[in-house]
């Protein structure tokens, strides 16, 4: 068989894949017949202008993958496959446009109030790096295996100490589990309910994205009002539901924060009722000139309480680093049901955390994230008194790294965002945190983070946004 593949030697790929290809597709096409004897070594590094060495590579990839066989004394040859079309007329269909949105596209936006995204021009990259550095150095044997299915033990030793300290938990280190955030911790969580318990109450609104992981794992979600003080529990004993997930500390999205008369009182219908509690501490840490109330799991003298916290907000979503403190009886469901699940933080990032922790990193950083937020919610609080009408109002104002804006007026919630962003500023809405649908007498609202907004750039974000609203008000 003559065969006279063309390779091009100021290209970046290696001449041995260039061949490689050249034969496989025409292997692959059926232009080489199943069975066919290919030139020798010799033969094709002569016809190709290559060293033998070369195609001596190409060919033992070409084996290596099914392409050819090699039979002793008689050399390599066409192997039996199934033609497949040559790449350069692949008639599958395009993806359609919409699939290849990238996440994150909003963050090109300068005046981006994503109620989400944090202060990086304050992040402590050297400590952190130093930390990492240090893990890899004084834990190089972790590399060999798999680590702790609930999460590395010294840093579960060191999350219990702080919870008990800044967020009144009453926990042990065997009840924390290390997870990647919010969606992989429910999920977890979905498994172990429901055997037991087949609906999940929600604030009405809620959190859209953990409403949609209960009701992938076959959950029915009950919507519940909110009082002015938080969710209704009269409303609650009426749902049928037997699991509520709930954000005391500062509901998402309204921002109320629950009284500890309220907190009592779900934790008498949970005790009731045999129920369970998800409370979802997302964002606790920032608190301005308001007194901390207790966590509910603190509160919790029956068991029924699980809580969720996180590093996203005080630190960096991009850690991906959760944690869940399990009550006691889910603790034993998991121990003897869900030892199958290997941790999913990698040892590493636990390890350095584990450190950073230990050397009293977390909390100084903590505090001094607090100074910094606490500012740019004054400066955002007096933008909005400076520039925005009385038409709106402000809500949610004394906890986490968002507040909402509820206009007066007679333009929709995604009239007043496309307006927003068309002046080059980019609010977002809590329309898609309802279940039921809104009555159209309602108000619009919409979410202002700013978190993740320089401090120079509020007051000029919230001009910008009054400019685009004002005159319509």
């Amino acid at each position: 068989m003559d065969l006279t593949p063309i390779l091009h030697a100021d290209s970046d790929e290696p001449l041995y894949v260039q061949l490689y290809h050249a034969i496989s597709r025409e292997i692959a096409a059926g232009r080489i017949p199943a069975g066919s004897r290919l030139p020798s070594i010799r033969q094709l590094a002569r016809s190709a202008g290559v060293g033998k060495i070369t195609v001596e590579a190409a060919y033992q990839q070409l084996l290596a993958e099914g392409y050819i066989v090699s039979r002793e004394r008689s050399g390599y040859f066409a192997a039996d496959i199934e033609a497949w079309a040559d790449s350069r007329t692949d008639e599958r269909p395009p993806l359609p446009t919409e699939w290849k949105k990238r996440k994150g596209e909003h963050l090109s936006y300068r005046y981006n109030f994503h109620g989400s995204v944090v202060d990086t021009r304050h992040f402590p990259y050297a400590l952190w790096r130093a930390c990492l550095t240090e893990a890899m150095d004084r834990y190089a044997a972790d590399f060999a295996f798999y680590g702790d299915d609930q999460g590395e033990w010294e840093l579960r030793v060191e999350l219990a100490r702080y919870l008990r300290r800044a967020r009144t938990l009453v926990c042990e280190p065997e009840q924390i589990v290390i997870g990647t955030g919010l969606q992989q911790a429910l999920s977890f969580l979905c498994l172990m309910l429901r055997d037991d318990h087949r609906v999940v109450a929600m604030e009405e609104p809620g959190y859209a994205d953990a409403r949609v992981v209960f009701e992938h794992h076959g959950f029915r979600v009950v919507p519940v009002p909110l009082e002015e003080d938080g969710l209704s529990v009269d409303a609650l004993e009426q749902s049928g539901a037997t699991v509520v997930y709930v954000t005391p500390a500062h509901q998402y999205p309204h921002g109320m924060v629950m009284p500890v008369a309220k907190r009592l009182r779900l934790l008498q219908w949970a005790k009731a009722c045999g129920g369970i509690i998800i409370e979802n501490d997302y964002d606790g840490e920032f608190r301005y000139n308001v007194k901390p109330t207790p966590s509910l799991q603190g509160m919790d003298q029956a068991g029924t309480v699980v809580y969720i916290g996180n590093f996203s907000k005080a630190f960096s979503p991009a850690l991906r680093m959760d944690y869940t403190v399990l009550p006691p009886v889910l603790l034993r469901r998991y121990l003897e049901g869900f030892q199958a699940y290997p941790s999913p933080v990698p040892r590493l990032e636990q390890r350095a955390m584990q450190l950073f922790m230990q050397k009293g990193y977390w909390e100084k950083h903590v505090r001094k994230m607090r100074t910094i937020y606490q500012k740019k919610h004054a400066i955002l609080l007096q933008a909005i008194a400076d520039h925005m009408p009385p038409c709106v109002t402000v809500l949610g104002h004394s906890v986490g790294l968002h507040i909402l804006l509820e206009v007066n007026t007679d333009r929709s919630e995604e009239e007043l965002i496309r307006t927003a962003a068309e002046a080059g500023v980019r609010v977002y809405p809590v329309g898609r945190n309802w279940l039921e649908p809104r009555s159209g007498q309602e108000r619009p609202r919409i979410i202002v983070g700013f978190g993740g907004v320089r401090e120079e750039d509020i007051p000029e974000g919230i001009r910008l946004l009054a400019d685009a609203w004002f005159g319509r008000c």
